[in-house]
């Protein structure tokens, strides 16, 4: 019998498989999270990510995004 949690993470590994499916978890994360400085770092790694497979332009993307998200929670708490 399998549970919930088995048939969920199934679909996640043969869905959201390779590089490309772990940068759509990451996207569906920052659009889904309340938590704006989370959200903010999540921009940063998935900078990081662009990174590594040597994509500067959505690296610079998302760092930009970042700094923004980071300048408005700054704004809005002072």
């Amino acid at each position: 019998m399998t549970s919930c949690r088995d048939n969920a993470q199934r679909f996640l590994r043969s869905r959201f498989s390779g590089a490309d499916g772990i940068l759509a978890l990451w996207e569906c994360f920052v659009e889904q999270c309340p938590e704006m400085d989370l959200v903010a770092d999540a921009l940063d790694h998935l900078a990081g990510f662009h990174d590594y497979y040597r994509q500067p332009r959505q690296a610079t993307k998302y760092r930009a995004e970042a700094a923004a998200l980071r300048e408005r929670i700054a704004k809005e708490t002072a």
